[in-house]
């Protein structure tokens, strides 16, 4: 039975997936909005490529950051694959270590840069720039989280579960 923590999670991660479903159907809409204005009635809608590129950066960077599972990232396990659990925990907890300690060091400069973005507008829609960009800090902190997370579970008495949690999907092979 899963804790209300889980459930939340799951809860979160269902309206992540939903909003993400409509943001790309959005961005569609868009692009024929845009189409049809250019070519059928002959003027053009100047934001809808700005608007299309700013949900486009949004929907990617915050379906990384709380959609898509470590399971479902490209990687390249041959190796690790071969190895027995002590060895993967090993890997993986020195791979979340090295990745959480990286995206803490570069964190000061992310949020200074999206900072100094304020002065700049977008051409279009005059939106502020760190507005737009907000969306890469709140990627670079669900990183950092997921890793500190990641170590946290493969410390703990569960982490033969977290180890199984992350083997490659067999039916999910690019190859067929």
């Amino acid at each position: 039975m899963k804790g209300a923590a889980a459930r939340a999670l799951d809860a979160l991660r269902t309206v992540a997936e939903t909003a993400s479903a409509l943001a790309f159907a959005a961005m569609f809409l868009l692009f024929l909005a845009g189409v049809f204005a250019r070519y059928v009635l002959g003027r053009p809608l100047v934001w809808s490529d700005e608007l299309i590129m700013v949900v486009f950066l949004w929907v990617v960077l915050l379906t990384e950051a709380l959609v898509i599972t470590e399971r479902e990232q490209v990687r390249f396990d041959g190796i690790h694959d071969l190895l027995g659990e002590r060895w993967r925990r090993g890997i993986q907890a020195a791979g979340a270590l090295l990745l959480a300690a990286m995206f803490l060091a570069a964190l000061p400069t992310v949020l200074d840069y999206v900072r100094f973005l304020w002065r700049e507008r977008t051409n279009a829609l005059q939106w502020r720039l760190d507005l737009v960009y907000s969306c890469f800090v709140i990627f670079w902190l669900a990183v950092i989280v997921r890793a500190l997370v990641k170590l946290v579970r493969l410390a703990g008495p569960g982490w033969r579960m977290e180890v199984a949690s992350t083997s490659a999907d067999e039916r999910a092979d690019v190859l067929g």
